[in-house]
């Protein structure tokens, strides 16, 4: 099994990739992050640590986990 470190790692790599697709920086695809999960939750209740966006260079995935039904 890999050290946390490793995911650390593959995640932000991840993220620098993504930023570089989008032609956006790391903060603004997470300034872009904050912003959606502030306007869903208007509308549901949701927690910070149960939000999840990914951006692909085609697509926006929203992921909300940790419901109680």
């Amino acid at each position: 099994m890999s050290a946390p470190s490793v995911h650390i790692a593959k995640d932000r790599l991840h993220h620098l990739l993504m930023a570089d697709r989008m032609k956006c920086t790391p903060d603004m695809a997470e300034k872009l992050s904050r912003d959606m999960y502030h306007t869903i939750a208007k509308y549901i209740e949701i927690r910070p640590e149960n939000f999840q966006l990914k951006i692909t260079r085609s697509d926006i995935h929203i992921k909300y986990t940790g419901e109680n039904y």
